[in-house]
């Protein structure tokens, strides 16, 4: 795990990045009377996972500062597209806010008919923090690591099943992404969230999982799962000795999750520099910072563009992968 050494070089970082103490506006118009009432932070999962966790982690720092309850609601299902739609229905007045994730990149690209386009109808406020994936097995699966699974899976054509929080998440599509890179034929099992999938797994009722560390830590320290690989591009500093997919022989392999606020568009332009603001300084304190840290999260706070940025990138990424695997349109 990162120690607390150098985390005041990360906050000031953080400041700089999105612009903390270089004329952002912290009060205006929209922000004399704003917040009146508490506040609602829409997760679109079940309890237990980085998402979950984040939105847990901030929700009382966000009380101190804004001097309202942060209340956070679970709102699961349909890949996220539940809650996300609850947020992007509401009205752009500050008070119910979403805590993405890289689902809502792809969540149009799978559903013909959701009442919401994320990038027209939900706008970023602030980039939280990365959420590295890891590549786990049940401890009573006959493998020790990434080759050995590919051996297995090869051997047990369409029997190993994976799970995911739901359809066109990011867990999903990394089983995809495995998939088309080496020829294995797996069972994809949707959940309404990382905890019920993570407790099958557990069970060995699925033979690997593609969470993020978050979700998987606990499990992993307790010697429940073990970790073949981390999915994303490069070793996670959270878990540093632990191989990427791609190191391990398949060249090009990356999943990589990240976690940020959105707001229903059309939000006052000083009520949303406010939010960032608070955001961002609650992603300062070294406290907040170490139990990101704990929770297997990174906080790499940044600006509402690259948020926005991301989930374009983001996008566009898995459209291909979606066409090529000829995942059907729900």
């Amino acid at each position: 795990m990162v120690a607390l050494l150098g985390l005041g070089c990360i906050a000031q970082a953080a400041q700089a990045q999105v612009g903390v103490g270089s004329g952002a506006p912290a009060s205006g118009a929209g922000v004399a009377s704003w917040p009146e009432k508490p506040l609602r932070l829409v997760v679109p999962f079940v309890t237990g996972g980085a998402a979950d966790s984040a939105a847990r982690i901030l929700a009382p720092a966000l009380h101190k500062k804004l001097g309202q309850s942060v209340i956070v609601e679970n709102r699961p299902g349909a890949g996220a597209a539940i809650g996300t739609a609850a947020v992007a229905a509401a009205r752009p007045d500050g008070y119910t806010l979403l805590m993405g994730s890289a689902s809502n990149a792809i969540g149009n690209l799978l559903y013909k008919n959701l009442p919401y386009v994320f990038a027209r109808d939900l706008e970023p406020i602030l980039l939280v923090a990365e959420v590295p994936g890891v590549m786990v097995v049940p401890r009573s699966l006959p493998v020790q690591d990434l080759a050995g699974f590919l051996a297995y899976a090869k051997a047990h054509p369409g029997e190993v099943t994976y799970g995911s929080p739901g359809v066109g998440t990011s867990v999903h599509l990394a089983g995809e992404l495995l998939e088309s890179m080496t020829g294995v034929s797996m069972l994809h099992v949707p959940y309404k969230g990382a905890a019920p999938a993570m407790t099958d797994l557990l069970g060995a009722r699925l033979q690997v999982m593609f969470p993020a560390l978050s979700a998987a830590q606990v499990h992993i320290k307790a010697g429940a799962l073990r970790v073949l690989a981390v999915t994303t591009a490069q070793r996670s500093s959270l878990v540093p000795d632990i191989p990427t997919v791609a190191e391990l022989g398949l060249s090009g392999y990356e999943v990589g999750g990240w976690i940020g606020v959105f707001a229903p568009t059309g939000l006052d332009l000083n009520v949303s520099a406010h939010l960032q603001l608070v955001l961002t300084e609650a992603l300062s304190e070294p406290e907040i910072l170490q139990t990101f840290f704990s929770a297997g999260i990174e906080p790499t706070p940044a600006t509402a563009q690259v948020l926005r940025a991301r989930v374009q990138a983001d996008a566009t990424r898995w459209e291909k992968l979606i066409q090529m695997k000829r995942i059907e349109l729900q």
